[in-house]
């Protein structure tokens, strides 16, 4: 069996850090992103368990890249969690809201994002 691989976007540096230390800690190969450009590289190059998506990006937002990420790899489409510490339109909440996709506010519990990330490694 393969090892599980995560992958986190979030255009600031140290929540990329912070993310890929804790993730890494339980065992898991961690990818780290800036940009939904450089995410989408990523994706098409490994096979992803899980992604832990910043809503608010330099070069795009959340459910655009979300929808990008289904057209390539549906299964770590239903396999996301976002984090944005910006407050969200109610469109963008629906659209969290009737996809089943986890949506966490900045600022978090690291503690909390690994569980949430255990928690859709394991379905």
């Amino acid at each position: 069996m393969s090892a599980t691989r995560i992958l986190v976007v979030d255009d600031e540096q140290s929540v990329r850090d912070l993310l890929q230390e804790a993730l890494g800690e339980s065992g898991w190969i961690v990818d780290t992103a800036g940009t939904g450009e450089h995410a989408l590289s990523l994706i098409r190059e490994n096979l992803y368990n899980a992604a832990v998506l910043d809503f608010a990006l330099p070069d795009t937002n959340g459910v655009m890249l979300h929808r990008k990420i289904r057209e390539i790899d549906p299964e770590l489409a239903l396999a996301t969690l976002f984090i944005s510490g910006k407050t969200q339109s109610d469109q963008s909440l629906d659209y969290f809201g009737t996809d089943g996709i986890g949506f966490v506010s900045k600022p978090f519990n690291v503690i909390e994002i690994v569980g949430r990330v255990q928690k859709i490694v394991a379905e």
